[in-house]
């Protein structure tokens, strides 16, 4: 629901919406606006608001979306808004069978997408990289743990290729792999690759091998 206001600096009528979840407590709500202004060098507007939940107050920035609107015969500003403060990061919630075998890949991918979040992102793309090592490695022992000290010391790539059986968590590692190497490397070589897609690449690894780790846990269930 779009809020008409004045703005407190300059008594410019603007209309906006508000936030609709507090970024501190993670509820749905509907925020008490506490004051507003704006810095006419940067044409920024700024938003204190209180989450009616938690009682914290929150901070919200704004800009103009050069579109205008009617309300109750007067003419209104449009804002969009563009950050809200605190940035407080959710974690990615894995699996319990992913966590029993590769904790450190799930401690390690949610730092790099805390850094992303906070942006980051040139070491963001290398935590990626890094967590994508433990996970393939830690499924790599798990499928042949009498080779647990060979895996730990080979390269990435040489344990994909000789340790991973699927076709599709090979193809996806490999993928993973190149993008998440050009993260760490000062030339890239796949220039119409990014984060985002090593991000996609490691969760539909992540997937696959979710899906084996509780089909072997079904089939011991089973067969028990």
């Amino acid at each position: 629901m779009k809020n008409y206001i004045q703005c407190s600096t300059n008594s410019e009528k603007i209309g906006l919406e508000y936030p609709s979840r507090c970024p501190i407590c993670g509820d749905s709500i509907m925020p008490r606006m506490v004051q507003n202004f704006k810095n006419l060098k940067i044409n920024i507007y700024s938003f204190l608001f209180e989450c009616p939940s938690c009682g914290k107050g929150f901070l919200s920035h704004y800009e103009s979306s050069n579109e205008q609107e009617i309300y109750q015969t007067s003419r209104y500003n449009l804002l969009k808004c563009v950050n809200v403060f605190p940035k407080i990061p959710k974690e990615k919630e894995f699996d319990n069978s992913l966590k029993s075998i590769s904790p450190n890949f799930c401690k390690i991918y949610n730092e790099a997408l805390f850094a992303e979040i906070y942006g980051l992102n040139e070491i963001a793309g290398i935590g990626y990289r890094k967590a994508l090592e433990f996970l393939i490695k830690d499924y790599c022992i798990y499928r042949h743990n009498d080779e647990e000290e060979k895996i730990k010391k080979l390269l990435l790539g040489q344990v994909i290729s000789e340790f991973i059986d699927s076709s599709k968590i090979l193809n996806l590692s490999k993928a993973s792999a190149w993008i998440g190497n050009d993260e760490t490397h000062y030339i890239r070589k796949f220039e119409d690759k990014d984060i985002n897609d090593l991000k996609r690449f490691i969760d539909a690894t992540v997937a696959f091998i979710t899906y084996e780790l509780i089909s072997d846990e079904a089939a011991q269930f089973v067969n028990s």
